[in-house]
């Protein structure tokens, strides 16, 4: 099979999206029933961009193994898309002129499949794979500025509609897709996401030294890890954390990892407020290369999120060796297959007596780990990746 790949995904650092673009775009040609593999990135052929798939740093040999990097700063013309992709109007010409670039180059081709791992398929004659990771501009607009949902309120219904097969990250959303766009089954098919390798239980020895760089200690902190943005509940998980007693705040402090998304003025409030009372910290943006180490070395990982098409971290913590706490609402259930402490997101007292348990029940704790490890081995990237291409292979067929 010939596969064509839409490849605007992955720009560093690499996650979500871009990860699974990224681990699509170098393992297919590695599959025996894969002929060739050509990316096309925004309207034009492209070749694969310089990325350390350890790290997601685009050329960062020349940096320290364990220095703490700062946060990767856009260039001008990274800069500049950024800030014109907030402009409504500028957004949905975006929208209008890429397909139409792409759509020229697919026409061109005379034999192969097109997979748009983004939400995105042109009107091309070759058969079509999308994969559709969640339904958060229908299901929650409110988590999303305007220009997003007015373009993804085109882009989604086009994609479903020229694609042959439409994938998802997990039953939940496929369920979801079926039903908003009145599909029927055999149109949509959910694979699961996988789990990079570097996220495994690590001894204490290796993680001292890593930790102490962040002011942390092995089994010394709850972990959040995911952008900043109202999507993740952040509000409820502080009130909760709150909730806890003074001492255990003090032993098990909660950790913040990640950058400011999306209308997350109130939950910074909320994040320095903890901070100023002292059993909160928060990192900012981490890099890659240090985020298995900071999943190892936690106490708890912690994501009540109200909404996820899979809930990547949440199989990142359970390979880490570590027990989870999430929400018992859409795709998260899913992925924790019964490791995982499940809470109701929208009440701040179930959180609260979840995090009480999974912070101090050691029996509970010893139960999560192990179900966690055996849950997160079947979650590779390598099934992921053979079962996209059994999905190409069905549509080569139909």
């Amino acid at each position: 099979m010939n596969i064509i790949l839409s490849t605007e995904a992955i720009r560093p650092p690499l996650a979500g999206i871009g990860r699974y673009a990224w681990e699509l775009a170098t393992r297919l040609p590695l599959q025996t029933d894969i002929e060739s593999v050509r990316y096309l990135s925004d309207g034009l052929w492209a070749d694969l961009p310089r990325i350390n798939s350890a790290t997601g740093l685009v050329g960062n040999a020349d940096q320290k193994p364990m220095e703490p990097p700062p946060a990767p700063q856009l260039n001008y013309k990274g800069r500049m898309r950024q800030r014109l992709g907030r402009l409504p109007f500028v957004a949905r010409a975006y929208g209008a002129l890429i397909p139409l670039m792409a759509s020229r180059q697919l026409n061109k081709v005379s034999k192969g499949i097109f997979h748009g791992p983004n939400y995105f398929v042109p009107n091309t004659r070759l058969p079509s794979v999308v994969t559709i990771h969640d339904l958060s501009v229908y299901r929650y607009p409110q988590w999303h500025p305007k220009a997003r949902i007015d373009r993804m309120h085109v882009a989604i219904p086009q994609a479903i509609k020229r694609a042959s097969l439409v994938l998802t990250d997990s039953l939940a959303t496929r369920l979801e897709v079926i039903q908003e766009f009145s599909l029927q089954p055999d149109q949509v098919r959910a694979i699961p996401l996988g789990v990079d390798e570097e996220f495994c239980p690590r001894s204490t020895t290796e993680l001292t030294p890593a930790l102490a760089r962040f002011g942390l200690q092995c089994d010394g902190y709850s972990l959040f890890v995911s952008t900043i943005e109202p999507r993740k509940n952040l509000i409820n998980l502080l009130a909760a954390y709150r909730m806890l007693p003074l001492a255990t705040r003090n032993k098990w402090p909660l950790v913040l990892v990640g950058g400011e998304g999306w209308q997350s003025e109130e939950i910074h409030l909320q994040i320095e407020r903890a901070v100023t009372e002292g059993w909160l910290k928060y990192l900012g943006f981490v890099d890659e290369q240090f985020l298995p180490l900071l999943y190892a070395g936690c106490r708890l990982f912690a994501y009540p999120s109200w909404y996820e098409g899979f809930g990547l971290p949440i199989a990142e913590a359970m390979a880490s060796g570590v027990p989870v706490l999430t929400s018992n609402c859409s795709s998260m259930p899913e992925v924790a297959a019964g490791a995982a402490m499940l809470v109701e997101p929208g009440d701040v007292t179930s959180i609260h007596f979840g995090l009480k348990k999974a912070l101090e029940d050691d029996q509970w704790r010893a139960m999560a780990i192990s179900r966690g490890l055996q849950r997160a081995a079947e979650l590779t990237w390598d099934a992921c990746v053979k079962n996209t291409v059994i999905a190409y292979k069905v549509v080569q067929k139909s």
